[in-house]
């Protein structure tokens, strides 16, 4: 071996621990307005179907949620969707109307490069009042926005949009009044994180607890129990749930 190759080969090493040293920028749930980037999220999580565990998860158990659902429904909101579309693409054949929004410009910004001239997309944030902040888009101007609807689903929202167990307890406060009576709730998300990381961003989120889940649903009339329309998946702390509203 070259006293070239020995240099070369121990400036490599070098790179490797700078890399290793190298840590993800620390953000607060708040900061996902600004610091939210739609490509890198839907690159880590969304590349292939096999890409990420728990969308592998949710996606699997999703049909058997969605077949809970009356088989014509009128309005859907999808809840803190981020920079999808999987959930709208599910209902096509079953919901009239479907809302998208989300508490993030770029997302929005997203979902309509994504579905131009097919859905409404509106400016949401669970931790105020209203919820709904204003209407981003439309696909028909003279389509009036309801204010409660028949379906709610918000899939990887409510524990990541907050970092304590009392600004969860709003987000599903504020999630649920947009039910309307006899609606239906569908919620997904992940038990036991404190964070979740992409693109060189590491967002910090509420570490939730299926007491939590069961705990929040209650104070807000809606289903607990098998009896009054309740349903609870979960598989490695990934978990789907359906509930009707009392």
């Amino acid at each position: 071996m070259t006293g070239t190759e020995e240099v070369e080969e121990k400036k490599d090493d070098t790179e490797v621990d700078q890399e290793k040293e190298k840590k993800d920028e620390e953000c607060g749930a708040e900061e996902h307005k600004d610091k939210f980037n739609p490509s890198a999220y839907l690159d880590c999580f969304y590349k292939t179907a096999s890409e990420d565990t728990a969308m592998q998860i949710v996606l699997f158990f999703l049909p058997g949620i969605l077949y809970r659902l009356p088989e014509k429904v009128n309005t859907v909101l999808d809840l803190g969707a981020g920079p999808t579309v999987y959930l709208p693409i599910a209902l096509r054949l079953r919901a009239q109307n479907i809302y998208t929004s989300d508490y993030a410009p770029a997302n929005r910004e997203t979902l309509i490069s994504w579905c131009e001239n097919r859905q409404t997309f509106f400016q949401v944030n669970v931790h105020e009042s209203p919820v709904i902040q204003s209407v981003v888009w439309k696909e028909n101007p003279s389509i009036e926005v309801p204010q409660k609807f028949q379906v709610v689903s918000t899939v990887f929202c409510l524990e990541y949009s907050c970092e304590s167990l009392d600004a969860y307890f709003r987000a599903v406060r504020s999630a649920c009044s947009l039910i309307e009576d006899g609606g239906f709730l569908i919620q997904g998300g992940v038990l036991g994180a404190t964070t979740y990381n992409f693109g060189g961003k590491s967002f910090r989120c509420h570490c939730l607890k299926q007491s939590h889940i069961v705990e929040s649903l209650k104070a807000n009339g809606m289903a607990t129990t098998t009896e009054q329309g309740y349903k609870f998946i979960t598989h490695d702390d990934i978990f789907l749930l359906f509930s009707k509203k009392l």
